[in-house]
């Protein structure tokens, strides 16, 4: 058939449609589908721009494969070339329940052309995704967005893999050639211009974290890397600002959801902290009197009296819990757990370790042994791999802490433990009211306490009560030593 008599078809810049096959109407339609735009607040200060996702030439339009593939069919044609097979085994065992994961994914890849793999922390899905390359035995990229994950996927390819050449791509470092595995940067191959037939040589292009690439600039890469197989791994797939829609066109849907099991043995302590400062007590608004977020965290870290109390906690949490517990503190701000870092060495209350972007492998891994790890939200959220965590303390509020929280059931512990200071400002208190319809949900144990009664070691038993609602705040009460975090 000749390229003339070719309405569609699959090439390396995803799936490809013959404008001369559309009317003006279907051009249309297409533009205005696949042309997103990111939901945030309407009381948000500024308001996203949409961007596109497809391209489009003088002849041709190019849209993301699974969307083409579900409302133009399946291509007339495939144009990427099959990549020559590879001698990769797999030294080890999937446990098993991972084995029929494996087999639903392989079955979908091989009919369709990938699929998303939504496994909870710790469930191994990296391991799940190296004995998917021994399957299919191709040259693989593996596309990761944080240093540490490259240095992660590195050990695992070498613990499960043996023997298999890894290369990478991050800026000018284009190390594929004689490689069987390849790592590349995610920032790398959404803002640089590589040679496209760089990625001609992949058969299987598997994306870690994969919730990251519904961002206008992460998604470009997207155009970029399309191979016969493609693989998405998250334990979250839905983002806040519903752009999920886009990694799900271009890698497919979701073919296999674990979500973690691990749940009756969690005790989460929910200490209310308040304090009668009158800067402190105060909520900050911005210039349309709406509550300025980020001023509002600041003042929390900011605040000494709240920081020495957290370190309080922390030290009555070591002197009363077990010999072998491993500590991970994580707060937004870096001011506060740099702090919290040289008090908690100087005073020497534990050996402390950071974990925080832009650190060293070396040093990253040092941190890993420490009994106490300082880290942020956003390296603990992202696929951190220690599995001997068996507390977390939340410095600073947040909403969702699926990920974070997760981190700490990478391994079953006699009872993993989540210290969750609760502050006073009614946004704040917004944020505990869905933390803990979260902890309801999976059936944590949830304890909770003010100040004076953690001093006293007094807990109410919060974990069977379904209902929710603010606690209207009064400093009078905080002084009496009542909880306040109640129906």
């Amino acid at each position: 058939m000749s390229n003339d008599e070719i309405a569609t078809y699959l090439g390396y810049k995803g799936y490809t449609i013959m404008k001369e096959n559309l009317t003006i109407e279907e051009q249309e339609l297409i533009r205005k589908e696949l042309t997103v735009k990111p939901f945030v607040p309407k009381t948000s200060l500024s308001q996203p721009t949409p961007f596109p996702i497809y391209r489009e030439s003088k002849k041709k339009m190019y849209i993301p494969r699974f969307y083409g593939q579900e409302y133009y069919g399946e291509p007339e044609e495939t144009r990427i070339l099959d990549t020559p097979k590879l001698n990769i085994n797999f030294k080890g065992e999937l446990r098993d329940f991972q084995k029929p994961i494996v087999n639903k994914y392989i079955q979908e890849a091989k009919k369709n052309g990938g699929g998303l793999l939504e496994i909870h922390c710790g469930a191994g899905k990296t391991v799940m995704a190296l004995n998917i390359i021994s399957q299919l035995k191709v040259k693989t990229l593996v596309i990761v967005h944080k240093e540490f994950l490259l240095r992660q996927w590195k050990e695992r390819i070498e613990q499960f893999l043996p023997g298999v050449k890894i290369g990478r791509i991050q800026g000018e470092t284009m190390d594929t050639e004689g490689k069987e595995i390849v790592i590349g940067m995610l920032q790398s191959l959404s803002m640089k211009d590589y040679p496209r037939k760089l990625f001609q040589q992949f058969g299987l292009t598997i994306i870690d974290e994969c919730h990251h690439i519904g961002a206008e600039v992460f998604s470009r890469a997207l155009f970029t890397v399309v191979s016969k197989y493609m693989l998405g791994l998250s334990a979250t797939m839905e983002r806040k600002d519903s752009l999920s829609k886009v990694f799900k066109m271009f890698l497919g849907p979701i073919v296999f959801s674990k979500k973690s099991d691990n749940n009756a043995d969690v005790l989460v302590k929910a200490i209310y902290y308040s304090h009668d400062d009158d800067e402190f007590s105060e909520t900050d608004l911005n210039y349309r009197g709406q509550v300025h977020y980020s001023k509002m965290i600041k003042k929390l870290c900011e605040f000494n009296r709240r920081t020495e109390f957290i370190l309080k906690v922390l030290k009555d949490t070591i002197d009363n819990g077990d010999k072998e517990q491993q500590i991970m503190i994580i707060a937004h701000n870096k001011n506060l757990l740099k702090y919290l870092f040289e008090a908690i060495e100087h005073r020497k209350i534990a050996t402390v370790g950071y974990y925080v972007g832009g650190m060293k492998e070396e040093a990253l891994k040092a941190s890993e042994n420490k009994q106490v790890i300082i880290a942020t939200y956003a390296m603990a959220e992202e696929a951190l791999d220690i599995k001997t965590l068996t507390t977390l303390i939340m410095a600073t509020p947040k909403t969702d802490v699926r990920q974070a929280v997760g981190r700490i059931l990478r391994q079953k512990h006699k009872q993993a433990l989540v210290i969750d200071i609760v502050d006073q400002h009614d946004i704040f208190q917004r944020q505990w009211n869905k933390r803990r319809r979260y902890y309801n949900k999976k059936k944590y144990n949830i304890i909770c306490a003010d100040v004076e009664n953690y001093k006293k070691n007094k807990w109410e038993d919060i974990s069977k009560k379904k209902k929710f609602k603010s606690v209207a705040l009064k400093k009078d009460a905080f002084l009496q030593g009542k909880c306040m975090i109640m129906d």
